[in-house]
């Protein structure tokens, strides 16, 4: 039965195959996005992800966070079960949240998400303060009540914040 397998997957076109992978441009543009600088920069990744990796499709949105307080890399992750993650080592150098202008300000409508192991909850929120990539920013949830309920939550690019999971 296994060399049968394998000859229908060796039958398979190139271009099939290859739609199995997680493109992993995407991931780079993601790492850049997230860390606020592009790839050699002070700040962003030091070189982009390897190109030899094979890395299965993810069926949802790639989890990123800084890895550490340090911030040396970002964890990207699959929130598929039993699926990937990825340490991206992070140039040293000036600090770009600090030389970045906000892309949050005080009272910006926000979509706050929690991701987890098999799940997302996403919910609408107001931020209370300006925020930089990869901070942390009180953030009021509008959960029906007048006053909401704030909570923190990490800058992940405009208008959307995740609530950090432990």
């Amino acid at each position: 039965m296994r060399p049968i397998i394998a000859l229908s997957l060796a039958a398979l076109p190139a271009s099939l195959a290859a739609s199995t992978f997680h493109d992993l441009a995407a991931i780079d543009r993601q790492v850049a996005i997230f860390a606020g600088a592009d790839i050699g920069q002070p700040g962003g990744a030091q070189m982009q992800v390897s190109r030899q990796l094979r890395l299965a499709q993810c069926s949802q949105p790639l989890s990123l966070e800084w890895q550490g307080a340090d911030r040396l890399s970002v964890r990207v992750r699959c929130p598929d079960a039993d699926s990937w993650r990825l340490f991206v080592p992070v140039m040293q150098g000036a600090d770009r949240a600090a030389e970045q202008a906000p892309l949050i300000a005080r009272r910006d409508a926000l979509r706050v998400e929690a991701v987890g192991d098999g799940f997302r909850i996403t919910r609408s929120g107001e931020a209370l303060e300006e925020g930089r990539p990869g901070a942390l920013i009180r953030v009021r949830i509008q959960d029906g009540t007048r006053q909401g309920r704030v909570i923190s939550a990490q800058v992940v690019e405009a208008g959307r914040v995740r609530v950090p999971i432990s």
